[in-house]
Formats: structure tokens, sequence, C-alpha cells
């Protein structure tokens, strides 16, 4: 089995890198924010938002000692809020409990809440030029053609090989840039389609591309369709503000904001479509009865049913429709529904939120889309 060249690859690294803003930093906790931010995100869209997270949030302190909502609301537009979620909480866990000092090895750094194998060995070769080997998407794919590697790889016993052959293969010196190199080179070289060959620096270490045969790789079994479920939705409005909830702290979209509404099967799309189940929907959603009659009323004018709009997560489709309820439609003093609006909502999870604010908080792509519909009348 052929050995990669890692003088060649970290030779061509310092070549052609791109000029990243956490490459112009060996501190750990910046290469940490960047490594969070850049899971299951482009770099392009990273850039924008890492600048901005530093700016407000330029050290460990400054960002365990902010409150979880505002951390929420500069992430706003990244997606996967969990990240946001545990990198706030593993600062304020080595703020508690290390007096804000970085673990300075990879076994130290996977202790914080949050930090797993790759972002802990990202930090520990990049930051502490530790010699541990990351894993992730693009050291597959560049392993698996440079292997030809038959088997699938998101499987263990694929992972523990390609750790194992990477222990073997990374420089004591420079383990951060060789890291980095593998990294770039499935991202701009050895990339999932139309791999550049020509242009690669382990060409000559490269079984699949001897053999003229690096798009068969990597094996990997067939996605499973994302689960498809249908989201009806009420969009409450009342003298400029909007009803919104705040989502449990576990499972999908967690302690996030939401337009009032729940999970269903397909099945029920089409009562929903005619108008039916509406209000049941609003009474499963709303304990507070002040807006009852309200909501009751403008329900029996049989308001238009808007959508479907869909919105794909990574195991779940959802298939949204809405309402528009404005309370304004039938009540000419707003003081009948201020009066009760707090009584009842904040052990709902629910709060009235000025419209204008919505470009602040997480709001859910989900529901930013149907937000910006709603713009659109």
């Amino acid at each position: 089995m052929s050995g990669i060249n890692s003088s060649k690859l970290i030779q061509w690294f310092n070549q052609v890198k791109r000029d990243l803003p956490w490459r112009k930093t060996k501190e750990p906790y910046a290469i940490w924010v960047s490594e969070v931010m850049l899971q299951q995100t482009q770099v392009i869209t990273v850039i924008p938002y890492y600048l901005r997270f530093m700016k407000r949030f330029p050290d460990l302190f400054a960002l365990a000692e902010a409150e979880q909502e505002e951390v929420l609301e500069l992430w706003r537009g990244l997606g996967y809020y969990s990240r946001a979620r545990r990198l706030w909480e593993g600062a304020r866990y080595v703020v508690q409990m290390t007096e804000g000092r970085m673990p300075e090895n990879y076994d130290a750094l996977l202790t914080i809440k949050g930090v797993g194998e790759y972002t802990a060995a990202a930090i520990a070769s990049i930051a502490y030029e530790e010699r541990v080997p990351v894993m992730d998407g693009n050291v597959k794919r560049v392993l698996s053609r440079i292997l030809r590697w038959e088997e699938d790889v998101e499987k263990a016993r694929s992972r523990r090989f390609f750790l194992e052959y990477l222990k073997e293969v990374i420089p004591g010196d420079c383990p951060g840039d060789f890291n980095q190199g593998m990294m770039e080179l499935g991202a701009t070289v050895c990339t999932p389609k139309n791999p550049r060959c020509e242009q690669c620096p382990l060409q000559e270490d490269c079984e699949s591309f001897a053999l003229g045969d690096p798009q068969v790789y990597p094996v990997k079994k067939s996605k499973e369709k994302p689960t498809e479920a249908f989201r009806p939705t009420l969009i409450l409005l009342h003298r400029g503000q909007v009803l919104l909830k705040k989502r449990p702290t576990t499972g999908l979209l967690a302690n996030l904001w939401e337009f009032p509404g729940e999970e269903m099967m397909i099945p029920s799309l089409e009562k929903f479509r005619e108008g039916k189940e509406w209000y049941g929907l609003y009474k499963n959603q709303i304990s507070d009865p002040t807006y009852d009659v309200i909501v009751k009323e403008l329900l029996s004018r049989n308001p238009s049913v808007k959508g479907p709009l869909v919105h794909t997560f990574s195991h779940r489709r959802w298939q949204m429709v809405w309402v528009v309820l404005d309370l304004d439609d039938v009540i000419d003093k707003s003081s009948e529904v201020r009066a009760g609006k707090d009584s009842q909502l904040k052990e709902d999870g629910l709060c009235w939120m000025d419209v204008k604010e919505l470009d602040r908080i997480a709001l859910p792509v989900a529901f930013q889309k149907i937000w910006t519909k709603l713009q659109e009348r």
C-alpha cells in the first residue's frame, strides 16, 4: 500500500492555500470558532459570519459572558444552531473550569463540552502542532481515492483504518499544515465531481488515478430519503407584532423561535387546505383563552391557506402551509387583547414580538421562508 508524500502535500498547501481569516492566527479559540462554523457549511458562507462573530466575541470570556440568545442571533443564517449552543456552552465550561485557559492537547480538548474528535484534532494540530490527524468528509474522499478503498467510507471499520493510516503518514513537524493540506485538497482539487487530478500533488501516490477511476470513490451507501411531514403554521398579527413560540430545548431546531404550529403526518394536509382543523391547532398551541373569540371569528371567514412551501432538513422534509390571522381586523381597540396577552403566554413559551425584530432574532430558515412570502403580499 502506497504512502502519502507529506512533504509534497505541505509544500503544495503553502503555495496554493486560500487566504482565509482563520489561517492568519494560531489562537486556539479562533480556530475553534472557525472549525465549528465550517461544519456542514461552505467556506464562502462562513467568512462574513466568522469576522462578525470574532469582532463581537474576540475571546472566550466575551463569548462565555454573552446570553445564549445573543449568540444565536449572531449565528442567524448559518443554520444548524446546535453548533452555536455547543460552542457557547463549551466557552462557559472552559472559563468556569480553567479560568479561560484553553486545554493544550488533544485529550484535554475532548473534555470540553461539545468538542468532538474532529474539532479537538484540528485545534490540537493547528494551534499546538500536536501530531494528531483530522477526519472529515474531504479527508475521507481523498483517502478513498488514494487507497481505492472499496468499502463504505461511513462505516466504523473505514474510519478506524483511515485514522490508523493517517497516524503513520502525518509528519511530526507541521502536522497542522498536513491536516489543512488534506482538507484543502479535498475541497479544491479532489472534489466529489470532476476531480482535478492534473493539479493534485499526490497524483503519484493515488491508486485510483493510476487505474483511471477516481470518480468511482468514495463508496457510500445510498442515502435514506428524508421523512415526509406536514407543518401547518399560524401567523397571528396584532398592532405591528407577531406571535412567536419557543421550541423545546431538545430535538429539531431546539430552543429556537418559531411561528406556532406542529408537525403532522402528510394525510392531514388536505383537511388544513380545506380550512378545517385550524382552530383545533390554535387551541393545542395556545392555552390562554384571551384570543379564542377573535381567532374563531377570523377563521370563520375562511382565510386563504397559503403554501405548501417545502423545507428540507438533513433527515426530514416539511410541507408547510399557513394562515394569517390579523387580530386588528376584528377589534378596534387593543386593550382587550393586550390586557391578557402576558397572562399565560410565557408558560406556553409564547411572546409577541415587533415584526421589525424578526431580522435580528434566531428565526430558523424554514420560518424565514414563510415570512418572506408574507412580505410579498
